[in-house]
């Protein structure tokens, strides 16, 4: 059977042959690699079941420093690491120094250049940009734009989480009384939440804004209704479905699912100027300014269209998650 290393920075919960993590992005990426090879896991652990989960098809291990040297041993075994990390570095360096030289792929989801300079400021770029000149000498890169890595063309994939259920009764609403707005996503800087809570109290219309992803530290407002995190599909389905437009504020993505998700539910998306090649040639996605006169004004045109916005966006063909993980293992089968 062919072996896979994989190096991840969330906390996962592994009992038998199921998995556990808070990113159902990584729990599909795992799922993806254990339909077709065994799963050597290196991550950081967590010791309860935790939001999103799966049962993997082939076996699973979880890996930790005293087990290292039993990779020794394993024939055909490859490595798929998931973003760059200082952890996942740190860890890829010792298994190098213990094992030996191991072919593989390095996973790129988001623009870690501009990512790490929005965490730690201008030495972000810098340090960011050592781990991955280190790295693509030693592995090879998958990512999930061109604007993050170039990959060749056979190296590009395009993660989803979508299946028959977000496609399923799929309304077309007659518009509300005013815009209902909404923010899915984790509650960090980089996701620009907190400059879309700033540029919306300069509205001069009304408005509800649904912030899904944390409520801790957030003062109730009139207007703005934080939720937790959401796990359960139906229940995410039925936010979209219960708003008129989706806003991603982010400053840096790379193929942010999200986007994927509202247009499958029919809902028209606002992003801002800084991740304008995430809109590809998706209908009903609309790039605006980072002010709030020009968001506003955004908002306003989408609600007076919305039902032509709404027809138009039926004749966009999304990847599914049957894709992904199809386009995923292909391209780790050829390693071998």
């Amino acid at each position: 059977m062919k072996n896979y290393l994989v190096f991840s920075n969330d906390k996962i919960f592994i009992k038998n042959q199921k998995v556990s993590s808070n990113s159902n992005d990584t729990i599909n990426i795992l799922e993806s690699i254990g339909k077709k090879f065994n799963i050597f896991l290196f991550s950081r652990v967590s010791k309860k079941e935790v939001l999103f989960s799966k049962t993997i098809r082939n076996k699973i291990l979880k890996l930790n420093y005293k087990k290292i040297l039993n990779l020794k041993n394993k024939k055909n075994l490859r490595i798929f690491m998931i973003s760059i990390t200082l952890r996942n570095f740190i860890n890829f360096i010792i298994v190098r120094f213990f094992v030996g030289d191991i072919p593989g792929y390095l996973y790129l989801r988001s623009n870690g250049h501009k990512e790490y300079q929005k965490k730690i400021g201008p030495l972000g770029n810098l340090f960011y940009d050592l781990l991955l000149r280190y790295l693509k000498k030693q592995l090879k890169m998958i990512s999930v734009s061109k604007q993050i890595y170039h990959s060749s063309k056979e190296l590009i994939i395009s993660p989803s989480e979508l299946d028959g259920m977000w496609f399923h009764k799929r309304k077309i609403i007659t518009k509300s009384k005013f815009p209902r707005l909404l923010y899915v996503g984790r509650i960090r800087v980089e996701k620009g939440i907190f400059s879309l809570l700033e540029l919306i109290k300069k509205f001069n219309f009304n408005y509800k804004l649904s912030v899904v992803g944390g409520d801790k530290n957030f003062k109730k407002n009139s207007k703005i209704i934080f939720h937790k995190q959401v796990s359960e599909k139906k229940r995410i389905i039925r936010f979209y479905d219960d708003h008129d437009i989706f806003i991603l504020p982010s400053f840096t993505e790379g193929a942010p699912k999200v986007i994927l998700e509202s247009l499958a539910r029919l809902r028209p998306v606002i992003i801002f100027d800084e991740i304008k090649h995430v809109k590809n040639n998706l209908m009903g996605v609309f790039i605006c300014e980072r002010k709030s006169s020009s968001l506003e004004k955004k908002i306003k045109n989408i609600f007076k269209n919305y039902s032509n916005i709404q027809n138009t966006m039926k004749r966009n063909i999304l990847p599914t998650r049957k894709d992904f993980q199809k386009n995923l293992i292909n391209i780790l089968d050829d390693q071998f």
